[in-house]
């Protein structure tokens, strides 16, 4: 060649003396360490032109073009045969079968390593053409090259696992509720497929064909490809992991059994059932042990409730029988920042309270109601009355459906919702305790105060002195701790007394017993038409007969009574419009509806409109449109208090507290009467503002989600703890004891945070985390006709109820003359106006109850 002088410019190329490892230089591209021969030159540092060896092959070429090379290649392989070598051994001493310092073989094997023309020989090598001859195929080197093929992609595997196995590894520490839910799957596996992009290339033509991708427009294979690379990762090492660990927390959570776990721990899904077990202790310890730092740093309250759970056995034995068990289970709710109280609000409170607590609040106050109140209560009726409306399908395209005169009114005392608004929750270990008694309360606060951090005889000074704790429960738990709180006013310092606590009942129970309330009022008979019994038949609601406080009977009661008064109060809509189809309303202007709204709700719901048809003579009164006005009233009232709690404004709730005091005194309900006075009692005269306010505020209600219509009741996300705790999490069988419900209760918050983050993360969500509710319409439809049929809101002079099973009593009414009458305030007043105790001795120790009931 007369190119010679090129090959001392070269002679760098090929020293790869001082390369390392990672070196992607063209040298170590091409020697025989490494077999990525694809992308050397956009690996390199500077971006680099064709190399010298290239460009000279391609001259070549050019001169070769239309020659006949047969003379040329006969003489080559003649001098090869006279030096004693053949083609193998030739191409094997050039390409480093032979260490020579030559710079002239040095730049022909470069030439060749380098060439465009290289993969093209290896491809011909691997399948050679077929000649003019009939017959096989030629064998070629398929063989070898394929055999040479699998140790390069072994190697290739080999380093890329290597690479990427530093983001699988997942260290003890990382296992909390913010490690677990933080992980993103779409992040993950762009960056996995960044680093190693032959190994992912590789496994997914491992899991997903050229048809596929062709045919699946949505389908793909990005989470089969991660998770054959997470299984792979894990058999090598079990602290590479990181995706394992999610998934048996995640399949563990969602109840696969511990058979099943061992079937996918053999292949590398998910970890031991031992180590996840472990695991449910880690989060439990991490739980409480952030629950008691949050205890000391940020305001929180607490609620309890207790716990029953059938234990069934299938071997009965002396020893080992199915029986049920009670125990207790609490949560600890941190409130926002803004709930933090004054450092002097316990003392300032004890004296407040102190001060007023000689005297009750003013019933004739409660009684002639509060004008601004009542006013409010009404245009909040009159907008209830107006959704029915424009919510039925015949105004679906009404269209001036979002007129201001059908937007709700102002809220009263709106808590404020989003992000930062929400409140979070650690729940305690359960706790093998009853708490249906004085005694098993006693023993039930110590608990909490035990697990909290709070049982030292500092923390017990501390939160005899300095904290406010309210306590929220249903009605039998309230009334158990304020029972406890008096029969300990005579104690020796604050905390024996419990001056700390401020008991405050759940407003979920308080609706389901409203619910019941109305139940036991309107249920009538079968042959009752517009009764409650009577909708249930025709509508076949089953198991609504009887009132219950467990199972599913609120929901169902809840649903039918929506239903029945929207059907009640469509007829009313007909009735006073004068038409025959909410259809024919579509003709009128949003101020003639609302003007009709009006109309309806004082003539058909309201307790005016009762009274006008109370004071008519007798032989004009007509009993059957009475009682379906004063059922529209009624549910009217609980419709504005299901839906002020829905939407977080506790000024409305308040609204209805008088209305509330009326229905459970009239209503036979004396445990909810008794509630209803120590809240207005509090409110209106023994507690300070500063307190009435962080009731308000923060001890009715509590918002999860951040949403306007998230808000709950603090006792309702208390039954959904327990609800956990007894079913979604409970493990059924031998390891189903006391132990394992204390031991996993804390960790349940991170497991329901690592749901339904994996379920969006897999958008499983679209399954949906409740039940379809059916469509209603046909329901409500079937019961308007009967109602307007039988013509319940147009007045009929002289009309009776004959069967007295089906007349409702008006339990307001009995309500205002029997709270008086029967002694009821007094009762209550009597049981409540004593001195409380306000010595300060901390020498003495601190006293359980335990066994003095």
């Amino acid at each position: 060649m007369d190119d010679c002088y090129e090959w001392e410019a070269f002679e760098a190329f090929e020293d790869e003396e001082d390369c390392d490892d990672d070196c992607r230089c063209a040298g170590c591209l091409f020697s025989d360490n490494t077999s990525d021969t694809s992308d050397y030159i956009s690996d390199c540092e500077e971006e680099p032109g064709d190399p010298i060896q290239v460009e000279h092959t391609r001259k070549l070429r050019a001169q070769l073009e239309g020659k006949d090379l047969t003379p040329a290649l006969l003489n080559i392989i003649s001098a090869i045969k006279a030096e004693g070598l053949n083609l193998p051994l030739f191409l094997d001493a050039v390409c480093y079968g032979y260490e020579t310092p030559n710079a002239t073989i040095r730049y022909a094997r470069t030439s060749l390593l380098v060439s465009e023309e290289l993969p093209a020989i290896l491809e011909r090598c691997l399948r050679p053409p077929r000649t003019h001859n009939k017959g096989k195929r030629p064998v070629g080197a398929k063989r070898s090259l394929e055999q040479f093929s699998v140790r390069c992609v072994k190697d290739l595997i080999q380093r890329d696992m290597e690479k990427v196995s530093v983001h699988f590894l997942s260290p003890p520490e990382e296992l909390t509720q913010e490690h677990l839910t933080s992980f993103d799957f779409a992040e993950f596996i762009e960056l996995v497929k960044s680093e190693v992009p032959l190994l992912w290339d590789f496994l997914d033509h491992t899991a997903y064909s050229q048809k596929q991708r062709a045919r699946n427009s949505t389908k793909g294979s990005d989470m089969v490809t991660l998770q054959l690379l997470s299984q792979s990762q894990y058999t090598r090492s079990h602290r590479r992991g990181r995706i394992t660990k999610l998934w048996a927390l995640y399949l563990k959570a969602c109840g696969l059994s511990a058979r099943a776990f061992d079937a996918l721990h053999a292949l590398g899904v998910v970890m031991s059932h031992k180590w996840t077990a472990n695991a449910y202790g880690d989060l439990s310890r991490t739980a409480m042990d952030e629950a008691r730092l949050e205890i000391q740093r940020s305001p929180w309250i607490i609620s309890h409730d207790n716990v029953n759970i059938p234990m069934r056995v299938f071997s009965q034995r002396l020893h080992n029988q199915s029986h049920f068990i009670s125990g207790c289970a609490a949560t600890i709710w941190v409130l926002p920042r803004e709930a933090l109280l004054p450092p002097d609000t316990n003392l300032s409170f004890q004296q407040y309270r102190a001060d007023k607590c000689g005297e009750p609040f003013s019933y004739g106050d409660v009684l002639d109601g509060d004008p601004v109140a009542l006013a409010r209560i009404k245009k909040r009726h009159i907008y209830h009355v107006l959704q029915i409306l424009l919510q039925s399908p015949d105004f679906v395209d009404y269209a001036s459906r979002n007129h201001d005169l059908f937007k709700p009114p102002p809220p009263v005392r709106e808590l404020p919702c989003g992000p930062e608004y929400t409140v979070k929750q650690f729940i305690l270990g359960t706790a093998d305790i009853e708490e249906a008694s004085y005694e098993g309360n006693d023993k039930v606060v110590a608990e909490w105060f035990r697990q909290g951090g709070l049982d030292s005889e500092e923390e017990k000074k501390k939160t005899g002195m300095a904290r406010v704790i309210p306590w929220i429960g249903d009605q039998m738990t309230v009334e158990r701790l304020r029972g406890l709180w008096r029969y300990r006013h005579e104690e020796f310092n604050s905390f024996d007394r419990m001056d700390y606590l401020i008991p405050v009942f759940g407003w979920f129970h308080l609706v389901m017993a409203f619910a019941n309330s109305l139940h036991k009022q309107y249920l009538g008979t079968s042959a009752g038409i517009g009764g409650l019994q009577q909708a249930f038949d025709v509508l076949q609601r089953k198991g609504l007969q009887k009132a219950e406080t467990k199972g599913p009977f609120w929901h169902h009661l809840d649903e039918a009574l929506h239903h029945v008064s929207e059907a009640h109060l469509r007829a009313c809509w007909l009735a006073v419009g004068k038409v025959k189809s909410l259809t024919d309303l579509k003709t009128k202007s949003p101020r003639d509806l609302y003007d009709l709204a009006v109309k309806l709700v004082d003539e058909n719901a309201s307790r005016k409109a009762i009274a006008r048809l109370e004071h008519l003579p007798e032989s004009n009164r007509d009993h059957v449109k009475r009682q379906f006005t004063m059922f529209n009233h009624d549910v009217l009232v609980y419709i504005e208090l299901t839906d002020a709690i829905r939407n977080g404004d506790v000024g409305r709730m308040e609204d209805l507290l008088p209305i509330l005091l009326m229905r459970f005194g009239g209503g036979g309900n004396s445990k909810y009467t008794i509630e209803m006075l120590e809240l207005l009692q509090g409110l209106r005269r023994e507690w300070p503002e500063v307190i009435r306010n962080h009731v308000r505020d923060y001890c009715w209600l509590i918002n999860r989600s951040g949403k306007r219509s998230g808000f709950l009741p603090i006792d309702q996300g208390q039954e959904q703890n327990i609800r956990d705790i007894k079913v979604t999490y409970h493990s059924f069988g031998p390891g189903a004891t006391w132990a394992y419900l204390h031991k996993v209760s804390p960790a349940i918050p991170t497991l329901r945070a690592l749901q339904r983050h994996m379920d969006s993360e897999f958008e499983t969500i679209t399954r949906g985390a409740r039940h379809g509710v059916p469509q209603k319409e046909l329901d409500v439809t079937k019961l308007t006709d009967q109602y307007v049929k039988s013509g319940l809101h147009v007045y009929d002079a002289g009309r009776q109820i004959k069967s007295a099973k089906n007349k409702a009593e008006d339990f307001l009414t009995k309500g205002v003359v029997d709270l008086e009458r029967l002694g009821t305030i007094d009762t209550w007043w009597k049981s409540r106006s004593y001195a409380r105790f306000t010595s300060q001795d901390w020498n003495e120790s601190t006293q359980s109850l335990a066994g003095q009931f």
